[in-house]
C-alpha cells in the first residue's frame, strides 16, 4: 500500500490553480468530471499527486464538505494492489466502508472510502487500478481507422506509446500511460488488427507499423514526439526513429530485442499459441478476447507471421547503429523471453544509449513494476 494522492476541496479551482502555479510552478496535467459524484477533479504532480476537488453544484458532497468544514484537505488516498480484496479486508476488520462495493472514480481508479469515525477523523480512500480506457480517437488508416487514446495535457511534451506483439493499449500499456501523463501528453494507439483498431489489410511489418505511427502523429498535429515502446513496440519505436529521424526526439525501448534467429522465433511463436492460452488460462483468454473484440486468434496469427519475418530483417536492423536519437534501453532482470545478453547487445549497438534494469519481474509488464519503470523513463525523457 502506498500514498496515491491527497484530495483537496476547493471553492474556486481557477484561483487555487493560479496560486499553485505562482507559488510552486505547478499546473494541472488532467481535469476530469465525475458526474455521479458531482465533482470536477484537477490533478497536479507535486511528487505526490494532488487532486483538487471542485463541486459541480450545491448538492455535491464536496460542496457540503466545504459548507461544513471549509476549504482544505478532503481525503487521503492510498493505492492497493487489489481493491476488492481490500474492501473485504476492511469489512472483516469491523471498519465501515462508505458504499456497498468499490466503484469507478477519477483517474482510472476503482475506489471506496472509509468512514472518518473509524479512522480518527480522516476520510481515507482506498483505490486500485481500473482497466477502463478513454474514448478512442479514430485515426484514418487505409479503409478503416486506428484506435488512439490520449492522456494528460496537450501542453506537455508529446509522447507516443506503443504496445507489444499480440497486445493492446488496454492489455499492456494503459497503466504506463497513466503514470507518464503526469509529465507528458501521451498518445497511445492499438496496432492495426489489434485491440479496437481496424482489421489488418496487409501483413504486418516493421515498416507498416512505423508508417501507422506516423499517421497517428499527423492526426494529432504532432511534428515530433518521444517514442516509448514495450517489447515489439520498442522495436517499432527504434525503427520509427531510424526511418523518420525528424519526427522522434528520444526513444525508450523496454523489454525489446532486435537480434532474431530461428530458435528465438520458435520460442516466441510458442508463447502466442491460441489453443494453449484458451485451454490453460481461460481467464487471460477472456480478457484478451474482450480487448481484441473477439479476434484473439487472428491477432496471434498476425503476430506469429510478423515474428517469422524478423530473422531476414537482420541486415536492415543493423542500420540501427546509425540512429541519432538518444535511446533508453531497459529490461526486467528476470525476462524469460529475451535474456539480458540481448538487452546488452542492443545497448552496445546504439551510439547514444542509456541502460536501465528494472528488478523483480519477467517479460510481462506487470502493475507492480510500472511506477518504477515510468519514473526511469520520465527522467530519461526530461520529466521534472
Amino acid at each position: 500500500m502506498t500514498l496515491e494522492h491527497l484530495g483537496i476541496a476547493v471553492q474556486d479551482a481557477a484561483a487555487v490553480q493560479a496560486l499553485y502555479e505562482t507559488l510552486l510552478g505547478l499546473t494541472p496535467y488532467k481535469t476530469e468530471t465525475v458526474e455521479r459524484e458531482g465533482v470536477r477533479t484537477h490533478f497536479l504532480d507535486a511528487g505526490a499527486k494532488l487532486e483538487l476537488l471542485e463541486a459541480l453544484g450545491p448538492d455535491s458532497p464536496v460542496a457540503r464538505h466545504i459548507e461544513k468544514r471549509g476549504e482544505g484537505l478532503h481525503h487521503v488516498a492510498f493505492r492497493v494492489p487489489d481493491v476488492d480484496a481490500a474492501f473485504a479486508r476492511v469489512q472483516a476488520l469491523g471498519l465501515t466502508p462508505l458504499g456497498d462495493a468499490p466503484k469507478p472514480g477519477a483517474d482510472g481508479k476503482r475506489i471506496f472510502f472509509l468512514h472518518p469515525r473509524d479512522t480518527h477523523g480522516v476520510l481515507i480512500e482506498l483505490c486500485g487500478d481500473d482497466d477502463r480506457l478513454p474514448e478512442p480517437h479514430a485515426v484514418p488508416w487505409g479503409d478503416g481507422s486506428l484506435a488512439a487514446y490520449t492522456f494528460g495535457s496537450p501542453h506537455r511534451p508529446a509522447l507516443l506509446l506503443l504496445h507489444g506483439a499480440a497486445g493492446a493499449t488496454q492489455l499492456e500499456t494503459l497503466l504506463l500511460a497513466r503514470e507518464l501523463e503526469r509529465a507528458f501528453y501521451v498518445v497511445a494507439f492499438d496496432f492495426e488488427g489489434h485491440g479496437r483498431s481496424c482489421e489488418a489489410a496487409a501483413p504486418l511489418t516493421l515498416d507498416r507499423l512505423a508508417e501507422s505511427a506516423v499517421a497517428v502523429l499527423d492526426f494529432f498535429g504532432l511534428s515530433a514526439a518521444h517514442a516509448v515502446g514495450y517489447s515489439l513496440g520498442g522495436a517499432v519505436a527504434l525503427w520509427l526513429a531510424h526511418r523518420y529521424p525528424d519526427r522522434i526526439r528520444r526513444v525508450a525501448a523496454h523489454a525489446t530485442n532486435v537480434d532474431w534467429d530461428e530458435s528465438l522465433v520458435r520460442q516466441m511463436t510458442a508463447r502466442i499459441d491460441a489453443d494453449v492460452l484458451q485451454n490453460r488460462f481461460p481467464e487471460v483468454w477472456a480478457r484478451m478476447e474482450a480487448a481484441h473484440l473477439g479476434r484473439t486468434r487472428r491477432v496471434f496469427e498476425q503476430a506469429a507471421a510478423l515474428t517469422r519475418t524478423l530473422p531476414a530483417l537482420q541486415p536492415r536492423l543493423a542500420h540501427l547503429s546509425e540512429l541519432r536519437a538518444p535511446v533508453l534501453v531497459s529490461a526486467h532482470d528476470r525476462d524469460d523471453l529475451f535474456p539480458l545478453a540481448k538487452t546488452l547487445a542492443l545497448y552496445h549497438q546504439l551510439p547514444h544509449a542509456r541502460l536501465a534494469i528494472v528488478p523483480g519481474n519477467r517479460h510481462a509488464l506487470r502493475p507492480e513494476s510500472v511506477p518504477l519503470l515510468a519514473s526511469v523513463i520520465g527522467r530519461f525523457l526530461g520529466a521534472p
